[in-house]
């Protein structure tokens, strides 16, 4: 069931991206619609690392501050 749910959300993201994609590049021109689509892909790629990083480093820093 999981694994039907991720599959859906991938497709339906997708699907999302392509279409914004298509329709900035009708309205803002290629180089706008590639530069806008590949910031969202990398953005997508590092932000769980990013997250987890913050919160490895917030928790160090309580752990820090506790008597």
């Amino acid at each position: 069931m999981r694994n039907e749910r991720q599959a859906l959300a991938v497709t339906l993201g997708l699907l999302l991206l392509v279409d914004c994609t298509l329709l900035l590049r009708e309205l803002a021109g290629v180089w706008a619609a590639f530069a806008a689509s590949c910031g969202l892909i990398l953005a997508g790629y590092a932000a769980p690392a990013l997250a987890r990083e913050l919160a490895v480093r917030r928790y160090a820093r309580r752990l820090r501050r506790t008597p």
